[in-house]
């Protein structure tokens, strides 16, 4: 499995990172056919071949997903709309 580990700081408050992951995760799903829901404080998603965290804190969010076999050649585009996505948010 490889792995894809981000994490950004902001300056939103509770309700606004909440708001800003599930915007990620819709994204993710209409990019990349994930399922997502919340799980107490962490929003997690998974696909065949792929799972992962999305874990909002007061400072920063951070995303890491589980790639397997069949997406581990993907990774690097997959990891980039990630970021782009994040970087786009946050601003």
């Amino acid at each position: 499995m490889t792995a894809i580990y981000i994490q950004r700081n902001h300056t939103l408050g509770h309700q606004g990172i909440r708001d800003l992951s599930e915007q990620v995760a819709q994204s993710l799903a209409n990019d990349y056919q994930v399922t997502w829901q919340w799980q107490g404080e962490q929003l997690t998603f998974r696909r065949s071949g792929a799972k992962g965290v999305l874990v909002p804190e007061p400072h920063q969010v951070t995303i890491e997903m589980k790639l397997g076999l069949m997406l581990i050649p993907f990774a690097p585009v997959i990891r980039q709309g990630i970021e782009s996505q994040l970087d786009t948010l946050l601003i």
